[in-house]
């Protein structure tokens, strides 16, 4: 489980902390249970405030989040759809789902309990008024609350070493772990035999097609161990980089996580239902990255190069894959596109890359999905959005309609201007 308590948040911001401003933050939320009328005033739906497992308003899921609001703190857990724990207190459920940073966030904490700001000298602006505090939270008012601008990146060379930590601590032993799959799997396009048959078969089931075209940033490994599942086998491996650090950021080794996708071992003897390509486990998907913020602005790279003018994003691997099988069908798919897969609706928020090319983005009809693209559309207004029918959750979903129907002429990615 990974904690995160307002202690680390001290440590980490000691410089915020002594300013009077926190204090007066801290002291009115204090005053009575304040976190759920917070939230709920940034946008967070009253429904996954209520104390029952439900969606995770920053990462989606079904049932994924819990907020239990311990002593009034706003805390909060979220498996993050790889079993892998994440809680914490009201702040740090504004980072997962916001991105904010802890300083963004007591901004924007103190501007809504109408603390008085004024320009301070140099730049930001610096408490000048005290909270109102009262038994009753303010009355309601208009609110606009302003997308995170594109969060800082830690550079590559700095993700190994934790801050504060030794070098042979715990992120240098992720990255370490990393390499060691690296170099036990093989990529896709060198498979042959056993391998390539069950790798091909499961795009088949997905409604790939028996001819697809295999992406170079994905791996297959023979016999992968999941100890916390007692569960070994065939699984594909999803490298993950980042767009800022260059175009050669996978042939430099500059990984800054992995997903791993666990197949049907049965896939070696042929094709099966969609629902059942992987394997009998409860979680097929697992992430794992150097540093949670090292995945901040990453994703897998799928398609295209650095000189395709315009850039692709969806949620999720066999989504982006669905969406360009789909433009293949149709003899639309050329090579002006470059595709990425973000791994959840919070890597899609904080998603960006160094240039200025269009940007197009494939929506999930899911609630997290709606709200990642809106929050996305906010940063970067440009953006077409690419819808699939309303009666799909996601455009792998559209494309098995497809497979199943062939003869039935439906809109394939209808966009929103």
């Amino acid at each position: 489980m990974v904690m995160v308590s307002m202690q680390g948040i001290d440590r980490a911001f000691t410089g915020i902390r002594d300013e009077p401003l926190y204090g007066r933050v801290k002291d009115y939320l204090r005053g009575g249970d304040r976190w759920p009328w917070l939230l709920a005033r940034f946008g967070i739906p009253a429904s996954a405030l209520k104390g029952k497992n439900c969606p995770c308003p920053g990462c989606g899921g079904k049932d994924r989040f819990r907020f239990d609001n311990k002593d009034g703190t706003g805390s909060f857990l979220c498996s993050q759809g790889t079993g892998e724990v994440l809680a914490g207190s009201g702040w740090a459920l504004l980072e997962h789902v916001y991105g904010w940073t802890f300083e963004r966030a007591l901004e924007e904490v103190a501007r809504v309990t109408l603390v008085d700001f004024a320009p301070r000298a140099g730049g930001g602006k610096l408490p000048v008024g005290g909270i109102r505090i009262s038994d009753a939270p303010p009355p309601p008012q208009s609110v606009t609350i302003q997308a995170p601008g594109v969060p800082q990146v830690i550079h590559w060379q700095d993700l190994k070493i934790a801050p504060g930590a030794r070098p042979e601590t715990e992120a240098q032993r992720r990255y370490d772990y990393l390499m060691r799959i690296f170099q036990e799997s093989i990529p896709l396009p060198q498979l042959d035999g056993i391998a390539l048959q069950t790798v091909r078969n499961y795009w088949i089931s997905r409604g790939m097609g028996e001819r697809f075209r295999m992406p170079p940033h994905l791996h297959f490994h023979p016999d992968l161990p999941d100890r916390k599942q007692n569960w070994s086998g065939p699984a594909l491996i999803a490298w993950v980089t980042r767009p800022c650090d260059g175009a050669n950021a996978f042939a430099d080794r500059k990984f800054v996580g992995m997903q791993r996708i666990w197949l049907n071992p049965d896939l070696r003897n042929g094709p099966v239902d969609a629902k059942q390509s992987k394997a009998p486990i409860e979680q097929t998907k697992k992430s794992y990255g150097i540093l949670d913020q090292g995945m901040i602005g990453s994703s897998v790279h799928l398609y295209g190069t650095e000189q395709s003018p315009i850039q692709v994003i969806g949620e999720g691997i066999e989504t982006v894959l669905a969406w360009l099988r789909i433009q293949s069908m149709q003899g639309t798919l050329t090579e002006s596109v470059e595709a990425h897969a973000c791994l959840g609706t919070s890597q899609i928020k904080n998603w960006f890359a160094p240039t200025d090319k269009p940007v197009w983005l494939l929506q999930d009809n899911d609630p997290a999905g709606i709200q990642a693209a809106q929050f996305f559309r906010q940063l970067h207004p440009d953006t077409r959005i690419l819808v699939p029918p309303q009666d799909c959750n996601d455009f792998n979903d559209f494309l098995l309609t497809l497979i199943q129907n062939p003869s039935q002429t439906r809109s394939v990615s209808p966009c929103l201007p």
